[in-house]
């Protein structure tokens, strides 16, 4: 089951983008955009920390990746961690990004966000809980302050729960969305690059 809790007011309110970033702030208006769908290019990575592993600038042609939402108050997505952990572990060549993108300031209501102090404590909290759990992350985790990533990936594909997990192929296109729990059989198919090919007709049988 996927949490909804006030996701989207949360992603909307986070503090406003850098200079050299588009206006996400929430009075900016809504781009008029068809919604983020299967076979469309994967938007662009604007990851503001990389708190555990390399960092990824941009998709590279040939590689297969999972960019998954999660939050650390989700218990969904912690449950899932062990998960993308073996997915990780079972094929070396994909690279699973887990980004936080909804943190809650803390003391602060869910979909409320104060002025960013200078050290963000939600970034503390995410590299706090990353830095707990050791080796049972096996994967990237990527803080997306504010929020741009979440607007550009979730909010374009009409989603507002966690966890959320989008599949982007060697084209750099997204192949899949959903839960990350949901995703195996097609994650086979792209990494073999079989996937959203039909079989060959078959020559008809002969006649006894």
């Amino acid at each position: 089951m996927m949490y909804a809790l006030a996701i989207a007011s949360m992603l909307l309110l986070q503090g406003a983008a850098p200079a050299a970033k588009p206006d996400l702030s929430p009075n900016a208006p809504a781009p008029q955009t068809a919604p983020l769908r299967p076979g469309d290019a994967a938007p662009p990575l604007t990851i503001d920390k990389w708190v555990k592993g390399e960092p990824v600038e941009k998709f590279e042609k040939g590689r297969v990746y999972v960019v998954e939402f999660w939050a650390t108050w989700c218990g969904p997505c912690i449950k899932g961690i062990p998960h993308l952990t073996e997915l990780q572990r079972d094929h070396p060549d994909l690279v699973i990004i887990g980004v936080a993108a909804a943190e809650r300031q803390a003391g602060a209501k869910p979909g409320l966000s104060e002025k960013p102090p200078e050290v963000d404590p939600r970034l503390s909290g995410v590299e706090d809980f990353v830095k707990q759990r050791g080796d049972e992350i096996g994967y990237r985790i990527a803080w997306d302050g504010d929020a741009s990533m979440g607007k550009a990936w979730m909010f374009a594909a009409k989603q507002s729960s966690i966890p959320f997990a989008f599949i982007v192929n060697r084209e750099g296109n997204i192949a899949w969305m959903g839960h990350p729990n949901e995703m195996d059989a097609t994650l086979t198919r792209v990494l073999k690059g079989t996937e959203g090919r039909v079989a060959p007709p078959q020559p008809p049988a002969a006649a006894p």
